[in-house]
C-alpha cells in the first residue's frame, strides 16, 4: 500500500446530467489533471464527490476506474452508509481492488444513536475488514449529525490498534484538530478545512484532504511546497483561503464543477439531484475572485 500524506484532493464525481448516469470515460483525463496539479492522492465517493448520491453499483464502478487510472496518486474511498451491511460491502470492495485506505463516515440518519452503538459500528466494520486494512474515521458532524467522539476513538484503538489508521477532521476547528493530533499520535489526522492547510502541515499533521484540491490542486500543492521548502505560508495560504471564502455560500460541488471549465480542459458535468448547478451570476464571480490571484 501507498503512503499517505500530504495533499489529497477530495475528488469530483463526473454525472451527465441531474438525474443521468456516472460519466465514467470523464474520469482518467480528471485524474491526470489531478496528478499534474501536484497532488498525493484522491479520495473518491466522499462529500465532495456526492458519494452518497449514488447507487452501491456505480460506486464500485467509480472505484474500478480510478483504481485503474490511478497513476501515482494514492486512493483513499469514502466509504460510509447508514447501513452497515453496505458500509462493510463497499469497505471490502475498495480494499480488495486496490485501494490504500477507507474513510468512513458514522452512520448517518439514525435517531439518537449512542457513543457506544457508533463504536460498536465502526468495530464490527473492522472485524469484517482483512488484516492489512487501513481504516480512516470521517469526523464531520455539520454533516452527519454524529460526532466521532473520544469515547469511539479509544475503543476502537484499544480493539483494533492496526486496522484503525486516522481520521479526516472536517469540524474546521484547528484547536479540534490540533487535539487530535497530540492525544493520538499512533493516528494520521488529515484537516478537511482549505482553510486549516498551513496549520495542519505546521502543527504535526499527516496532510489534508480539501473540496478545493478537486478543482485547484496547484493552490493546495502551493501551500505544501511553502512549507517544505521555507517560503512563504502565509501567502500561499491567503489566496487559498481568499478563493475558499468565495466558495463558501455556493454548493461546494457545483461550484467546484463550473470552476473546472476554466482550470482544466476537461469537458463540462454535472451535479446530481437535489444539488443544483450554479447560476451564471455566481460562476461570473466565482471566475472573477479566481483571476484576481493568478
Amino acid at each position: 500500500m501507498r503512503d499517505l500524506s500530504g495533499v489529497i484532493s477530495a475528488m469530483l464525481t463526473p454525472f451527465t446530467s441531474d438525474v443521468g448516469p456516472v460519466d465514467y470515460e470523464w474520469l482518467p483525463a480528471y485524474l491526470r489533471f489531478l496528478e499534474r496539479g501536484g497532488l498525493h492522492g484522491v479520495l473518491c465517493l466522499g462529500t465532495t464527490g456526492e458519494g452518497p448520491s449514488m447507487s452501491m453499483a456505480e460506486r464500485e464502478r467509480v472505484l474500478e476506474m480510478v483504481l485503474a487510472h490511478r497513476g501515482d496518486l494514492a486512493v483513499l474511498a469514502g466509504t460510509g452508509c447508514a447501513a452497515l451491511t453496505e458500509t462493510i460491502s463497499l469497505s471490502r470492495y475498495a480494499l480488495e481492488h486496490g485501494a490504500d485506505a477507507v474513510l468512513v463516515m458514522p452512520p448517518f440518519y439514525i435517531k439518537q444513536p449512542t457513543e457506544l452503538g457508533i463504536l460498536s459500528y465502526y468495530r464490527a466494520l473492522a472485524d469484517a475488514l482483512p488484516a492489512e486494512s487501513r481504516l480512516l474515521l470521517y469526523h464531520i458532524p455539520q454533516v452527519t449529525g454524529v460526532p466521532i467522539t473520544p469515547l469511539i476513538i479509544e475503543g476502537l484503538l484499544e480493539s483494533h490498534p492496526t486496522i484503525f489508521y486516522g481520521m479526516k477532521d472536517s469540524s474546521g476547528d484547528w484547536a479540534h484538530s490540533s487535539q487530535l493530533i497530540t492525544r493520538y499520535p499512533q493516528l494520521k489526522i488529515f484537516t478537511g478545512s482549505d482553510r486549516l492547510v498551513a496549520s495542519a502541515l505546521a502543527g504535526g499533521a499527516a496532510g489534508a484532504i480539501t473540496a478545493l484540491a478537486s478543482a485547484f490542486p496547484h493552490l493546495i500543492r502551493a501551500v505544501y511546497d511553502a512549507h517544505q521548502t521555507g517560503g512563504d505560508v502565509a501567502a500561499a495560504q491567503t489566496r487559498l483561503s481568499h478563493l475558499r471564502a468565495q466558495i463558501d455560500p455556493l454548493n461546494t460541488p457545483a461550484a467546484l464543477k463550473a470552476a473546472l471549465t476554466w482550470t482544466s480542459n476537461l469537458p463540462e458535468t454535472s451535479v446530481r439531484l437535489p444539488l443544483l448547478p450554479l447560476s451564471d451570476a455566481a460562476v461570473a464571480q466565482l471566475q472573477e475572485a479566481y483571476a484576481s490571484l493568478l
